[in-house]
């Protein structure tokens, strides 16, 4: 499998290779042109969506409908701790913006505790209020910081209230973009059929091949114009 999709991932011209990113922009200390900034690359490379805050959305969604841009928001970002109502109300906001996704931090403190009741209900309120608006959820699980029971049981969990992706980590408390995390996500998602965002420390374009040949489906990274001028860059050296 890995050999076959690494193949495939360096073979991808320019549009296939930005279908697969999700630009992604969740700095504190960015400024709204930033986020225009981000909203315009993103329409010029053609990325999957764009990945911002809740609060920013307001700033941005018009720029996006002109540009053909989706977004993509966050809630419990990036650490979880928020109650539950407060990530719901998150969710419901950036639904009246037209989101077509969210990803979401789950608690970690259930988790680590082994409260797992505690987590199915939170993560099922939030996605049932997400897909009552027709938008899908990944759920982050921090996956380097987890261990192997732990990791199954929350995308257990995930898969149950029916997220579309497990996504490997926050890219805050830990760096899930490598290909040994990716592909122990992936072994455990795919058994019950959810597909993996990779995200954490993804800055090249053979990070992006290494990361889609050990399972990932999307990539999210920060970097997503420095990844594109890279395959540009690689696609050039092939050629030549």
């Amino acid at each position: 499998m890995i050999s076959e999709r690494l193949a495939h991932a360096l073979s991808l011209n320019a549009t296939g290779v930005a279908a697969l990113i999700e630009s992604t922009l969740l700095d504190p200390f960015a400024g709204v042109d930033r986020f225009r900034d981000v909203v315009v690359e993103a329409s010029r490379w053609g990325f999957r969506c764009v990945v911002v805050p809740v609060s920013t959305l307001a700033s941005i969604h018009r720029l996006a409908l002109d540009h053909g841009v989706r977004l993509c928001s966050v809630a419990g970002f990036p650490s979880g701790f928020q109650p539950l109502r407060s990530k719901v109300l998150e969710v419901e906001e950036s639904c009246g913006f037209n989101v077509f996704e969210v990803d979401v931090v789950p608690n970690f403190v259930y988790v680590r505790s082994g409260l797992w009741d505690r987590v199915y209900e939170e993560l099922s309120s939030i996605v049932d209020v997400a897909k009552s608006h027709g938008v899908n959820v990944k759920v982050i699980v921090e996956a380097p910081m987890l261990g192997d029971r732990e990791l199954e049981a929350l995308v257990d969990i995930a898969y149950r209230v029916g997220a579309s992706f497990v996504k490997t980590s926050t890219g805050v408390y830990s760096k899930g973009g490598d290909p040994g995390t990716v592909y122990r996500l992936y072994i455990i998602a795919s058994r019950r059929g959810l597909r993996v965002k990779a995200a954490g420390g993804i800055k090249s374009f053979l990070d992006l091949a290494l990361a889609y040949a050990f399972g990932a489906d999307i990539i999210g990274s920060s970097s997503a114009t420095r990844i594109m001028e890279d395959y540009l860059r690689f696609k050039e050296v092939m050629v030549g």
